[in-house]
């Protein structure tokens, strides 16, 4: 299991300059309310010590990142920070059970409910050329007074009393009395895995006083619930916060999600969380197999079974992105409800990894995609993000290698390049927000089949030529 280290500042002396693995960095956010107008953004960030590039100094082995965290609020910068991490270490010997996980924490103050992201670059310092930089988009949510909202789930790997803590951990750990280690990695690791959670939530008037329940509900990788747990309180002002620790090791190892949701006295759901996905790796609990099902049962299980005529026709519109020719005319011809029921049914099965089982988790993972560009993606009411030319990219292709984005300045347009090294031997997309609406039009790509100007910094980022750009538009 790793063990956790606040990284602190040493001097850095140059000398014979040691290889490492792949610079690997783990990076998570959790949104929490600061006031009526304002949230404060948490950036946990991570690394293994062994992941860095040592260079050695005396009898001393040291290890340098430089790291930036840049916050955008509807494409214009908000806010920035840069800071370098220093590790340093006696030897260069490996050992899995010696492994450090390095953490830190960064705390942004910003407007509540603006269209927020965020890119976090991390530079190794021995090594230039190994680097990691990821943009963020962030669901900020105003936590209006009139909902009964909870924050963000943040994972902790350690919670404890600030009076009797023996370590002395940086200031933005601190939450009330209490440190909370955060936990990027979203791994809980160990014969013995506890599961720490810190939230918040917001209540109303109308509950002000009154008894609620926290339900803390595990759900595996297929959705069904294997884990409850269950505490009463009361709301005592409007803002309040838990932490709670969850023995897992009844729990075989694998991918799950984790929810809160709150209760009223009879028993309303008045509040749910976002699921928070993690993993669970307990050498002594392997992973179990999964029942398998006949065909006729996994058809009527699956959501096809019950879907209306307007529903699988939409469900049809985004599979096109993955659909292949044959495929499109094939669903053009079906004349009956039924017939489209089991023909996008037979599309999922032929895609799922394993077509035994009832989780369809081709299916689901394209669904993860369709959520992520409607909240990320959308323009407005105008269009949802599915339907934009970076939401088609994502479900076409999945999630970026890399994802670059250049906020707007002056007279140039804000863009986005976005990188996968998995197909075609590399290949980039260039988005472009022709008419600063938030809709990142494509405008040029080196992968086959797609659009393709070379030109497309000139003609677009920086181009005046309103016709050309209007034609760009049209349906996307």
């Amino acid at each position: 299991m790793y063990r956790v280290v606040y990284v602190t500042l040493f001097f850095l002396l140059f000398g014979l300059e040691i290889h490492s693995k792949p610079l690997d960095v783990y990076v998570d956010y959790a949104v929490f309310k600061k006031s009526e107008t304002e949230n404060i953004v948490e950036v946990y960030y991570g690394f293994i010590d062994t992941s860095l590039t040592y260079k050695k100094a005396e009898n001393r082995y040291i290890g340098s990142l430089a790291m930036k965290l840049e916050f955008f609020v509807r494409d214009s910068i908000a806010d920035s920070n840069e800071w370098q991490v220093y590790y340093e270490k006696t030897s260069l010997e490996r050992h899995s059970e010696n492994e450090n996980l390095l953490v830190g924490q960064k705390n942004f103050l910003i407007s509540a409910g603006s269209g927020l992201k965020f890119v976090f670059t991390c530079i190794d310092d021995n090594d230039t050329v190994r680097k990691y930089h990821k943009t963020f988009d962030v669901e900020n949510l105003d936590f209006e007074q009139k909902k009964f909202l909870p924050s963000d789930i943040e994972f902790a790997q350690l919670i404890e009393l600030a009076d009797t803590a023996k370590i002395l951990w940086q200031q933005e750990f601190l939450k009330g009395k209490y440190y909370v280690i955060p936990n990027p990695t979203k791994e809980i690791i160990g014969n013995s895995p506890r599961l720490y959670t810190y939230f918040e939530y917001y209540g109303t008037d109308e509950f002000y006083n009154k008894q609620i329940r926290l339900e803390y509900r595990v759900y595996d990788a297929i959705q069904n619930e294997i884990y409850y747990n269950v505490k009463s309180t009361s709301l005592k002002s409007k803002s309040q916060f838990d932490i709670m620790g969850f023995a897992l090791d009844a729990i075989p190892s694998g991918m799950y999600f984790f929810e809160v949701r709150i209760v009223d006295s009879i028993g309303k759901v008045i509040a749910v969380s976002k699921k928070k996905k993690f993993y669970l790796l307990n050498p002594e609990m392997p992973s179990e197999p999964i029942r398998a099902f006949t065909e006729a049962e996994l058809f009527e299980k699956s959501a096809f079974a019950t879907m209306d005529d307007k529903v699988l026709d939409k469900e049809f519109e985004k599979a096109k992105y993955i659909a292949n020719n044959y495929e499109k005319e094939l669903y053009k011809e079906l004349q009956t409800v039924d017939g489209k029921r089991y023909f996008l049914f037979s599309f999922w099965r032929r895609r799922n990894p394993d077509s035994t089982l009832i989780f369809n988790q081709a299916y689901d993972n394209f669904n993860r995609k369709i959520d992520y560009a409607n909240r990320f993606f959308s323009v407005g009411s105008q269009m949802e993000g599915w339907k934009t030319d970076r939401g088609r990219i994502l479900i076409q292709y999945g999630e970026p290698t890399t994802r670059e984005f250049y906020p707007r300045e002056g007279s140039r347009r804000s863009y986005e390049i976005w990188f996968y090294g998995e197909i075609q031997g590399g290949a980039y997309f260039y988005f472009v927000d022709l008419i600063g609406n938030g809709n990142y039009v494509l405008v040029h790509s080196t992968a086959t089949g797609e659009i393709q100007d070379e030109n497309w910094f000139t003609d677009f980022v920086t181009g005046t030529n309103s016709e050309r750009l209007q034609k760009m538009l049209p349906n996307r």
